[in-house]
């Protein structure tokens, strides 16, 4: 597969052939010098229609907005409308995030972000596809914003739920309520 650019005169500028950048000298350039090295981090991916599959999403090893590595709510949060999940039965596949409810995956000390200080609030929420989960909300913010309305209402897309031992992050347009407990 190619590309080709033409300057006015109908001059060849550029052909870009399989990851390969060909200039008006023909040297080649590889592209894969200009790749982002990223890891596959696995997670359970809760789609509208009820289906549940097992995937990986591709995190940075460094992220873009604060220090250390990128973290999936990084990656649910990015203004991006589609993100690329390499699913274990298929190939991977570009999917459109208001699809996606929930994601979540093994809570453990390599993916807490760090947060001093924060609220903790214990919250019961109900979802657009009848599901219910009880967990625990864990958020930074200043201090006179520490109710769990402003956490949602100043939160990205995905906010993060721990249950138990696990890490969901809900997409909020799919929170049709959440109740203190």
């Amino acid at each position: 597969m190619f590309a080709t650019s033409i300057l006015p005169g109908s001059e060849v500028f550029s052909k870009v052939y399989f990851g390969h950048y060909l200039d008006i000298n023909f040297k080649i350039t590889n592209m894969d010098e200009y790749k982002i090295e990223k890891s596959l981090f696995l997670v359970k991916v809760f789609f509208l229609d009820g289906t549940i599959k097992e995937g990986s999403v591709y995190l940075s090893l460094q992220a873009a907005h604060h220090e250390g590595r990128e973290t999936v709510s990084d990656v649910l949060n990015q203004k991006e409308q589609f993100i690329p999940i390499n699913f274990k039965e298929e190939q991977i596949r570009l999917i459109n995030k208001t699809h996606i409810i929930m994601m979540s995956f093994p809570l453990s000390k390599e993916n807490i972000e760090n947060l001093m200080p924060c609220y903790v609030a214990d919250v019961e929420i109900n979802l657009d596809n009848k599901t219910q989960k009880e967990g625990i909300f864990v958020f930074q913010l200043p201090k006179h914003l520490t109710r769990v309305k402003d956490f949602l209402n100043h939160a990205d897309s995905f906010v993060e739920l721990r249950i138990d031992k696990e890490i969901y992050l809900i997409n909020k347009g799919h929170i049709l309520s959440v109740r203190e407990k």
